[in-house]
């Protein structure tokens, strides 16, 4: 069991929603805290609820996309703050349409941020975590990479790159003395699908979106499987069993078929 008191944590995205609830729970633990994103203001707020916990806690305004700006984030870390332990590849976007529908434009943005935020992180802080031959890199894939639905196709095929890098980084880095841990979430009820919600064009992926709340987890439930696995140093954090049926369902033919017919009927729901 990995013992966090006195060790230096930074997750990206923890303004809000589980970067934040993942914050908390190494905030109690008496870890050191640096926690970026983009909404400065939010961060700020964020920062001192973590504080209130009696954590020390840094905080960064970052673009996880700019890879200078991780660059330059890392190096403060490494020689100013004394060093990372823990790496925390939270922060992403969300995209919901069909793979016709979904400019190139929006591909790449979903490549810089989900999967090129993450590897610039890894890439900015491995030399550091491989010269003191320690170091836990955790990546939050999505259980989407799993449950191929309709309209998740780009999202999902980034972070089934995520969630294919990271587990292979796992056997690769053990040498070093780095620990990779893979996290697939299932639906989170959090400000994620939002902007998905008013962008959705069927009625059945509207609907699918509003009842997010009814069918999805609570953001406080994931952030704690995540800092258990954390603990626990597990390869692989499945979240939820409905990760676990995608998964199954993808390896045998006529389930697959079943789960994804299903998924079509509620995407063309209203269409006639």
């Amino acid at each position: 069991m990995k013992r966090v008191a006195g060790k230096r944590v930074l997750i990206t995205g923890a303004a809000a929603g589980i970067g934040f609830c993942t914050a908390e729970n190494f905030a109690k633990a008496k870890a050191e805290l640096i926690i970026t994103d983009l909404n400065a203001a939010a961060l700020e707020s964020s920062a001192e609820k973590l504080r209130d916990l009696g954590a020390v806690v840094h905080t960064r305004v970052l673009d996880v996309s700019n890879q200078q700006a991780v660059q330059d984030m890392a190096k403060w870390v490494i020689e100013d703050l004394g060093g990372l332990d823990i790496l925390v590849n939270n922060a992403g976007i969300g995209h919901s349409a069909e793979v016709s529908e979904t400019s190139i434009k929006t591909w790449k943005k979903l490549v810089d941020v989900n999967l090129f935020g993450p590897l610039y992180h890894m890439y900015a802080f491995l030399p550091h975590m491989m010269e003191k031959h320690s170091g836990h890199i955790v990546n939050i894939s999505s259980g989407q990479a799993f449950i191929r639905l309709p309209l998740w196709g780009p999202y999902a095929a980034v972070k089934a790159a995520l969630g294919t890098m990271s587990e292979v980084s796992y056997f690769e880095l053990r040498k070093h003395g780095i620990m990779v841990t893979t996290i697939y979430p299932f639906m989170v009820n959090t400000g994620f699908y939002k902007e998905i919600t008013e962008e959705a064009k069927t009625f059945g992926a509207k609907m699918s979106m509003k009842l997010v709340p009814y069918y999805s987890m609570s953001p406080q439930k994931v952030a704690k499987i995540i800092y258990k696995a954390i603990l626990k140093e597990k390869r692989i954090e499945m979240v939820s069993v409905f990760n676990d049926l995608g998964l199954y369902a993808n390896m045998f033919s006529p389930i697959s078929v079943a789960f994804h017919w299903g998924s079509e009927k509620l995407q063309n729901m209203g269409k006639s």
